[in-house]
């Protein structure tokens, strides 16, 4: 009766790590491109600690498409 639990534990273990490991290699989970584009506009902000420069960094980065990969992963799913 153990062994079967532990089969069954290690064929889940396999069918995860294959999951992920396919997401991995064909790059759906994140786009290196994306990511680092976006990362270079979040680094583009002012270095003042000045209230009036913090609040036009605030402005000028553009949050509208922040959880947009968030709806096509969901739909990659359905």
């Amino acid at each position: 009766m153990k062994s079967k639990g532990t089969i069954v534990l290690l064929s889940i273990f396999v069918i995860v790590f294959g999951f992920f490991a396919y997401l991995i290699s064909s790059n759906r989970l994140i786009s290196p491109v994306k990511f680092e584009r976006d990362i270079q506009k979040v680094e583009k902000v002012s270095d003042s600690d000045e209230l009036v420069d913090i609040e036009k960094d605030l402005n000028e980065t553009d949050l509208d498409s922040i959880d947009l990969e968030l709806a096509q992963i969901e739909n990659e799913f359905k």
